[in-house]
């Protein structure tokens, strides 16, 4: 094991830690539109959700610092930020280069939503679905950490609650519709 670079265990490390409060964002972010957690504490909970997405970007850091520094992979910078242009595994790199970007403009996009409006940024949001996909794929197939048993129950752990939620929200808009219909007419 004294051989293995530190890189290489930093790298992965990140990676799973970003992974994780993505995914907790994800989670935060889809139980406040549901109104899951109430609605008296939206503004906290927003503060939560910020913060989950820039400490999650800031591990993303570390991991694109970390694989640039490792010495098996010979990652140049265009590797770790240009779609396709990784040496190695280049498919799963750029599901994983570009679910970061998607990751950057969400969280750039609480600071535009003055300027793209309130519809405009929850559209925008729709984009944390791709992004969460890429992301699991780019966990999945990426590295040798996640193969077997280990990758499925990843996928299950994140993947269980973020559809449960999905799907609370998606029953939840017909009856916001009605109760918003039955407002007008009355």
């Amino acid at each position: 094991m004294s051989h293995v670079p530190l890189a290489w265990f930093l790298a992965r490390a990140s990676g799973l830690v970003a992974f994780g409060l993505l995914t907790l964002s994800m989670w935060l972010g889809l139980a406040m539109s549901t109104r899951l957690l109430g609605t008296r504490r939206q503004k906290a909970l927003l503060g939560w959700h910020r913060t989950l997405v820039w400490t999650g970007l800031s591990m993303i850091g570390l991991h694109l610092i970390s694989v640039l520094a490792d010495p098996t992979l010979h990652f140049g910078l265009a590797a770790v930020l240009v779609p396709f242009a990784a040496p190695w595994h280049p498919g799963a790199i750029a599901a994983g280069i570009v679910a970061g970007w998607l990751m950057l403009m969400l969280a750039l996009s609480f600071r535009a939503r003055k300027w793209i409006g309130a519809r405009g940024w929850r559209a925008l949001h729709y984009a944390s679905f791709l992004a969460f996909a890429l992301v699991l794929g780019h966990a999945l197939t990426a590295g040798s950490d996640l193969k077997g048993v280990s990758g499925s129950l990843l996928a299950a752990l994140s993947l269980g609650p973020t559809l449960w939620l999905v799907f609370l929200r998606l029953l939840d808009r017909p009856r916001k519709r009605l109760a918003a219909a039955a407002a007008a007419n009355a």
